[in-house]
């Protein structure tokens, strides 16, 4: 078990160390008899003590030690006996003792996980069993759940150190890893010397809103995600990650960085479950480790491990923010080092261009440079951090939280009536909702008094990137379709000429002293075209190319989906179309008799970019 096992509850409720375990106002009472026979034990402000009789005298067996809580997991297994004591300094810990273990070989081991957290034990010969009799009583303490890792349960939200809200019974958190969240400063502090830059700055107030926005995706119905903030070095866009992770602890200990595996990944990804996770310069990590992470963002849970015993580890899981930088977009890094992008991937983690007027910032807010002003939001952080992250998470418990999933989707269907184009895919609609996501968040803490921005200030900002995104990525088309129209046509900006024999004479029959084809694909078959109509007018030539299949599909649509691809390419007049509009159609070619070909006309060259599908 963990030895940073911390007691989360209600400080008001939580019993005295002193005092014997409380009774759970949710717990059934036993009867008396039903205790009877272990009430020779006694828990009082300086140990434990044990008298077998009224005659007798009591003996002391350790130091402070009291029954805190019958705990078990969420669905109702691995019980455990959640106990406080009082170390050989006086400090209070929290240990929990799987009752499995006070009936195995090994429970002996559990006097020594006591002893080695500072619990004094007495030299009585009778002690190990004892005590081993002491730690099975308490029954009758309240029960407690534990808490695999941080997040909502229920109404309430499970931290390391406290819960906030209701959660209808005692919580125990008993994760492994867990975001640092550490507070210092205050709220004004963190508003005057960090959150008031972002106005006039979309790119800092997108990042703060995302930030704010970790807590609010158990709500939202959505896929971990998040933003990638690409731009050129020193221009600000790390310091504007510091400033969001500023909200919920120290940015040095709470930010986490890119150079990690895949396996490094997953584990952080459950310490920031339902908390933004803030991963830094993503040029230090592999490229295929971060392929792997930006799949995983969307799985919500990670692989199924054996235990020892032959038995499955209980999975990773998680639903997060995650804001992340670097010198390149993800699709880019990847294509880099030689690793394919999906389109699935591109939409896990949103490209968001951090080059705006002055590094990553529109408005200098009477600095001499954006350097300046980043030195200043930088040391700001650093003095003030955690307060309003907490104070976000009070807020959020203490709402109705079914209307709070309605005001959400308001938010949502706004946003997208807004700034998503009609006839968005389906793609670009799944990008808007981040965004609209970010803008609900920074919006209702703005309302809440925590940003002390103007309102608007989230909305505008998450709606001017989110149409700077549509922008970059070349529309609101579906990303695998542009992609298909650019391997098109990339291949043949390549071996157009290379791999296609010159075809220009009617009778079928190849000009015998052209160039040799190496790696032939098919035929290529030029024509001159009178723009005017009139042959001494102004001309320019077309090329059709005639692919055989193995060609086309092996090399010209290599990777793809060829059924899409093809259908798309039909749609697009792209391919000239055979009996029954088939992709392939019967031709006649120069020594290999009349073969089916895909037909590739000139209109791949007349349609604009690649942002026109």
């Amino acid at each position: 078990m963990s030895d940073d096992l911390a007691l989360l509850m209600d400080p008001a409720a939580a019993p005295p160390l002193a005092a014997t375990a409380a009774v759970n106002s949710k717990t059934t009472t036993k009867s008396k008899s039903a205790f009877s026979g272990f009430d020779r034990f006694r828990s009082k402000t300086d140990g434990v003590w044990y008298r077998p009789d009224e005659d007798t005298e009591p003996r002391k067996l350790c130091g402070p030690l009291q029954i805190v809580a019958q705990v078990r997991h969420l669905d109702g297994s691995g019980w455990a006996v959640l106990v406080q004591l009082a170390d050989l300094d006086g400090t209070s810990k929290a240990h929990l003792i799987p009752r499995a273990k006070l009936l195995s070989d090994q429970s002996t081991k559990v006097l020594e996980e006591l002893a080695e957290k500072g619990l004094w034990f007495s030299y009585a010969a009778d002690l190990k069993k004892l005590m081993l009799q002491y730690l099975q009583t308490g029954i009758d303490a309240p029960r407690a759940r534990l808490v695999p890792r941080t997040g909502w349960q229920g109404s309430a939200f499970v931290l390391p150190e406290r819960v906030i809200g209701d959660g209808g019974e005692l919580l125990v958190y008993h994760g492994g890893a867990s975001a640092e969240l550490i507070a210092s400063g205050t709220l004004a502090g963190w508003q005057d010397g960090v959150a008031r830059y972002a106005v006039g700055n979309p790119l800092l107030a997108l990042t703060l809103s995302a930030a704010l926005a970790g807590p609010l995706m158990a709500f939202f119905g959505m896929d971990s995600g998040g933003f990638h903030l690409a731009g050129p070095s020193k221009n600000g866009k790390s310091v504007a990650c510091r400033a969001a992770a500023s909200l919920f602890g120290a940015p040095p200990r709470y930010e986490k960085s890119w150079q990690t595996t895949a396996s490094g990944a997953e584990a952080q990804l459950e310490a920031h479950n339902d908390l933004p996770l803030i991963l830094d310069e993503i040029g230090r990590a592999k490229a295929s480790d971060v392929a792997a992470v930006v799949y995983m963002l969307s799985q919500g849970q990670g692989k199924s491990r054996s235990r020892a015993d032959g038995g499955l580890r209980a999975m990773t899981r998680w639903r997060c923010f995650v804001l992340s930088n670097g010198e390149h977009s993800v699709a880019d890094y990847l294509k880099m080092h030689g690793v394919p992008v999906n389109a699935g991937q591109l939409a896990r983690l949103l490209h968001v261009s951090a080059e705006r007027s002055h590094g990553a910032f529109d408005s200098l807010h009477g600095f001499a440079d954006h350097p300046a002003l980043c030195s200043a939001i930088a040391k700001a952080a650093d003095l003030h951090h955690g307060v309003v992250g907490l104070a976000w998470l009070e807020q959020l418990a203490g709402l109705d939280h079914d209307l709070l999933r309605q005001q959400l989707a308001k938010a949502q269907s706004a946003f997208a009536a807004t700034f998503v184009p009609a006839g968005a895919s389906g793609q670009a609609r799944h990008a808007a909702n981040y965004f609209a996501l970010a803008a609900f968040a920074g919006e209702t803490a703005t309302a809440a008094g925590l940003t002390g921005w103007p309102a608007q200030t989230a909305w505008q900002s998450a709606g001017l990137l989110y149409t700077a995104w549509l922008k970059q990525r070349g529309g609101a088309g579906n990303e695998e379709d542009r992609q298909i129209l650019r391997q098109v046509r990339l291949f043949f900006e390549q071996h157009g000429e290379a791999r296609f024999t010159r075809w220009d004479r009617e009778d079928a029959v190849i000009d015998e002293h052209g160039p040799k084809t190496l790696a032939r694909c098919g035929f290529r078959k030029t024509e001159l075209i009178c723009t005017d109509g009139k042959a001494s007018g102004s001309q320019h030539s077309e090329t059709t190319y005639y692919v055989l299949p193995n060609s086309w599909a092996s090399e010209v649509l290599k990777g793809l989906d060829l059924k899409r691809a093809n259908r798309l390419l039909l749609e697009l007049g792209v391919l000239l179309p055979g009996n029954g509009n088939k992709a392939s159609k019967t031709e006649r070619l120069p020594g290999m008799g009349s073969p089916r070909v895909y037909v590739v006309l000139p209109t791949l060259w007349q349609m604009g970019g690649d942002d026109d599908v």
